[in-house]
């Protein structure tokens, strides 16, 4: 980790963690009025933050969001802080015990530290909204209420995502812009849902503090329904996969060459500094590239020898093929493109639009490059007999990759897959 990124989890941490240190201190919380409130807040929160969902690799979303503002709203920022420390510090502790060992205790204790303070700066944020704007008490009788919670709500949320954001970018060197425009595209019809919970939440406690559980089972079946949403989304990657796999049996080069595909793209991307969400279309897209090929006749897939032109003809349906079998597919609305477009050629001569430089989706040219790589470094059988090696070194691929660079390939992306990708696994 860069120093300036320590500094920053460091900093948030330390700022947190004054701001708890003061309220324990002077115990602002009236705990007698206050007590049933925090002790089924923070419990419903542990748990929240223990069943977070995971979104996309390196980002998770959890429904602690909607305990911790309805704690504000309940009991102003003493009960949301206490509410925050007796709840986060427990379940980061309980999340990334098992990590301890690989990522070191300084690590460890950083994370869980700054994954706290940031929650806590979240709390304060949406108080001092509240504080400054005038304090509305349950049950909002008025539009000037609601709009006051409603801003609070939303202050809470940009701090909460600007924190971890920019938290992110410093570890991972992603674009903070990326990561919150990811959020705020992808998940606002959630936010708006649990905005609204938060608010339902403070309603029923001020008509009585045993009301409160009844909103956890519309809260519940929120978590659930997301949780249900994004394992479909999963399962169905997984049976195109599967499909994919499925190829092997009659193809086993395609079935190796996939899994080899994926890996390299994300490499590429990566090295590219891609967002998260668009690592993960590039991700999908190079391990399903090839689905099309279901369509393509054993006679023509497994043939030993050159294509003539009709059975060529018959080969380069496979994306188009393949993009159709996709379409339509919410979670592949992104993904089409790669798979339609992967054999599109820098000069315009590939398939099957005829695509030419920077017209061709910037997905199905990493997906490309990791593919013609992938194919020169995996045995082929037929190379033999036509005078090649039966595979190539990785510096034969390199320096072919090369003179490949501004006809077939995209030359930039060829020169950082050639010095961020391959070099590094030679190095490894």
């Amino acid at each position: 980790m860069r120093i300036h990124a320590y500094t920053y989890l460091t900093f948030v941490s330390l700022v947190g963690f004054l701001i708890l240190g003061a309220e324990v201190l002077n115990l602002n919380l009236n705990f007698s009025q206050f007590g049933f409130a925090l002790v089924i807040l923070a419990l419903i929160s542990f748990l929240a933050e223990i069943y977070e969902l995971k979104i996309m690799p390196n980002w998770h979303l959890s429904t602690s969001i909607v305990i911790n503002v309805a704690a504000i709203l309940i009991g102003g920022p003493e009960l949301g802080i206490w509410v925050v420390a007796l709840s986060a510090i427990p379940s980061e502790i309980f999340l990334r015990w098992d990590k301890i060992k690989d990522d070191g205790f300084w690590s460890f204790f950083l994370y869980v530290t700054f994954n706290t303070g940031q929650l806590i700066l979240s709390v304060a944020a949406a108080a001092f909204v509240i504080d400054l704007l005038s304090d509305p008490i349950a049950p909002y009788n008025t539009i000037e209420d609601f709009l006051i919670v409603v801003s609070a709500f939303l202050t809470y949320q940009l701090v909460n995502a600007s924190l971890v954001a920019f938290g992110f970018s410093l570890v991972t060197e992603n674009k903070i812009t990326s990561i919150l425009k990811y959020a705020l595209k992808n998940l606002p019809l959630q936010l708006v849902t649990m905005g609204i919970l938060a608010l339902l939440i403070a309603i029923l406690y001020s008509t009585s503090p045993l009301n409160i559980v009844y909103a956890f089972i519309p809260l519940a079946l929120v978590h659930y329904s997301m949780r249900n949403y994004l394992e479909l989304r999963q399962t169905s990657h997984r049976a195109f996969v599967k499909i994919t796999e499925l190829l092997e049996q009659r193809d086993p080069y395609t079935g190796e060459h996939s899994h080899d595909t994926e890996r390299l793209a994300v490499l590429l991307a990566e090295a590219l500094k891609l967002s998260d969400e668009k690592i993960e279309d590039i991700r999908k897209g190079a391990a399903i590239h090839d689905i099309g090929k279901i369509a393509i006749p054993d006679s023509i897939l497994l043939k030993k020898g050159p294509l003539d032109e009709a059975e060529w003809i018959i080969m380069k349906t496979h994306p188009v093929v393949g993009a159709e079998i996709l379409a339509g597919i919410e979670i592949y609305k992104n993904v089409v493109p790669i798979v339609r477009h992967e054999h599109e050629h820098w000069d315009g001569s590939g398939y099957p639009d005829g695509l030419a430089g920077e017209n061709i989706p910037l997905g199905a040219r990493i997906v490309a490059v990791a593919d013609v790589y992938s194919a020169l470094t995996t045995p082929r059988e037929y190379r033999p007999a036509q005078g090649k090696p039966l595979k190539y070194t990785s510096q034969q691929a390199c320096e072919i990759l090369t003179k490949m660079g501004g006809k077939v390939l995209d030359p930039n992306l060829v020169k950082v897959f050639i010095e961020k990708v391959v070099f590094k696994e030679k190095v490894k």
